[in-house]
Order: C-alpha cells, then structure tokens, then sequence
C-alpha cells in the first residue's frame, strides 16, 4: 500500500493554527474514528490494549504516524469513568469494552457512590500516562485529546442504561442526584488531563434522540454538559468537541448552547442541514458512514462521499474538520483508513472553492 504520509505540507498544528488565524493551509483537518481498533495494526488484542498504558500510546502514534490524522489521544471513552466509580465491564478479545455489571442496583446504592480519583481508580491512570507518552513523544506536531463518557452516558452505565431511562420518569430528582456525582467525578478526570496539558473532549452516545427525546435533553442532559465544558475552558482556555451518535435533528441549538467548539455529527445527520441550522456558532465535524463506506466500501465509495461530505460542509462559517460518523469497525482495513486521508488531500486541498461550485 502507498503511504502518503510525506505528502502532507503542514504538520497538524500548523494546519490547525493557520485555519484558526484565517491564514491559507494545505487541505481541511480529518480525523476519523479509529483508536483501539488500530490494536490489530499494532498485532495486539483490542483487551490487551485497554490494560496497557503503553500498548494504548504505541497504537495512538502508529496511527498517527502510518496516516497523519490531525489529532490523536487516548481517554476513558464512553464507560471508562463509571468503571472507576464501580460498574464493571466485559472486555472480549477483540471488540471493544461494554457494560457488563452495572454498580447501582438499587436506590440506596447511590449513597455508596464515591467521586473518582483519577489517579487511583479503576483504568483512569492508564489513560494519563498514556496520554503523557503521547504528548512527549508526538504533541509537537498534533493536538493531542483524552474522550470521556459525558455525565448523562456515565450516569447511565453506572445503573443500567434500560433501568436509567426509565427512572427518568419515575423517580427525575434521583436522576439529577446520580448526574451530581457523575459530572464531581468527570470534573476530577477533567482536572487530571488538564494538569499534563491535554485538552479532553466529550461523547455522549445515550443523549441521542433515537433514545431520549429533546425535553429529557433540556432536562437532564444540556445542563451538566454545559458544567462539563465550562470546567474545561476553565482549565485549557477554549471549548471541547463533542460527540453524540444517532439522530441529534432537533437538539443541535441546545448542543451549541452548551459551549462546545466543535459539534461532531453522525452520518444519520446531514452535514449541510446542520450547517444552515448553527454553522455560524460552531465547527461541525462528519461524517462519512463507519460500516457502509468506511469499512464495507473501496476506493471509489470512500472517495464519493469524502466528496459529498467536504462539498456540504467545506465553507461551514465556523469551520469544518472530515471525520467518520462514529467509531470504524473493527474489519475496517489499512487500505480504507488511508483512502479516507488520501481522499481529504485531493477533495480538501485549498483553496477549496476550486473543488466545489459556489452554492
């Protein structure tokens, strides 16, 4: 397979800084979903990665280094903070971690509960020196991250997400309570990250409107995001990203609301709608399909819809960064990850307005 990787003008700082100031640069950010799945380029297994701090640092600078993404980072992602607090995950040998045995049984349970410290508990000291491997060895040139699970996810992992979705309406004032101390607990990793120089960003997959509606958003949801990314322009001077899957057609205003930088959209979205709904109050990030295109598609489907992406969204007034739509499979190949960047230099070069007709 041919490695483009020489072919890059800028590194991604500098791409990011001269994007930021206006100034011209080689061709628009891309950042696919990749992490532990690059386990297997690496020749390890995705459950030995997630109990190595160094396997978790050697496959974030392979990557990096075999494709050139724009950013790079290791973090507790979706289940990690409610694991440190007590939920206890399954890790099979090649997929990625999920909730197996939730902490909070019962109502009672929640007065258990302690805050998190993230350099004791549970797999958080792995991802800081992780993330300090990372950033000593390759944050020169990219932007390094650490993802966390948002409060609503978190809360959500620690009771069962069935059963947590369901005391959203019977019992709202235990919900808010178990959020209080999912969102203490978030502040402490916050803080952690914060402490070595690195920026984290935020998912928060169970806020999705295939799973909760925009009211129970308002309600339980947009009020400890916004703690969450007050807490981290505190800390680091400027808004996270955030991520939430499936359909988000109806909370997009209240997701900007919140204060986040960057929002990163699924493919069940579309890029353009999304543009004209907040494109003046944010960057949007997305959002070629994981499974269809990414991992299932070739050369030529990649390269349509990188296409299609980049034409719907290139001159959002905020910004713009190509990324996948949520996490690639497991299946997907070398060969596809590297179309995906090979595809954002020939479709993403600028000045882009030669690639698409004015609209």
């Amino acid at each position: 397979m041919k490695n483009l990787y020489n072919r890059n003008e800028m590194t991604p700082k500098e791409r990011a800084a001269a994007l930021s100031s206006g100034k011209g640069a080689d061709r628009i950010q891309c950042c696919p979903f990749v992490g532990e799945v690059g386990a297997k380029f690496i020749g390890v297994k995705i459950s030995e990665l997630c109990h190595d701090y160094k396997l978790m640092a050697d496959n974030e600078i392979n990557l990096y280094k075999t494709f050139n993404f724009d950013s790079v980072g290791i973090g507790p992602n979706l289940f990690g903070i409610a694991e440190a607090m007590g939920t206890v995950l399954g890790y099979p040998d090649n997929d990625m971690p999920y909730v197996d045995i939730p902490i909070v049984k019962n109502y009672d349970d929640i007065d258990k509960l302690i805050p998190v410290n993230p350099y004791k508990d549970g797999r958080l000291p792995l991802f800081l020196e992780a993330s300090k491997i990372i950033d000593e060895k390759i944050g020169m040139e990219v932007d390094v991250s650490s993802d966390f699970g948002g409060p609503f996810t978190t809360a959500a992992s620690l009771r069962g997400t069935d059963i947590f979705l369901r005391d959203t309406l019977k019992n709202p004032e235990w919900v808010h309570k178990l959020l209080d101390i999912s969102t203490e607990s978030i502040f402490n990793y916050i803080d952690a990250v914060c402490d070595i120089g690195i920026k984290p960003s935020i998912s928060e997959p169970v806020a999705s409107l295939n799973v909760i509606s925009p009211k129970q958003f308002r309600t339980f949801v947009k009020p400890y995001l916004k703690k969450c990314v007050d807490r981290i322009v505190e800390r680091c001077g400027s808004a996270p990203s955030l991520h939430i899957c499936g359909n988000t057609k109806g909370i997009w205003e209240d997701m900007v609301d919140t204060g986040v930088q960057i929002l990163s959209l699924d493919n069940v979205v579309d890029l353009e709608e999304v543009k004209k709904a907040v494109g003046k109050r944010v960057a949007i990030m997305g959002n070629v399909k994981p499974i269809e295109t990414m991992c299932n598609g070739g050369k030529n489907e990649i390269f349509d819809e990188v296409k299609e992406c980049i034409g719907k969204a290139y001159d959002n007034p905020k910004g713009f960064i190509l990324s996948t739509g949520c996490k690639v499979p497991r299946a997907t190949s070398k060969e596809n990850i590297q179309f995906i960047m090979d595809a954002v230099r020939i479709y993403g070069r600028y000045p882009l307005r030669n690639n698409f007709a004015a609209k």
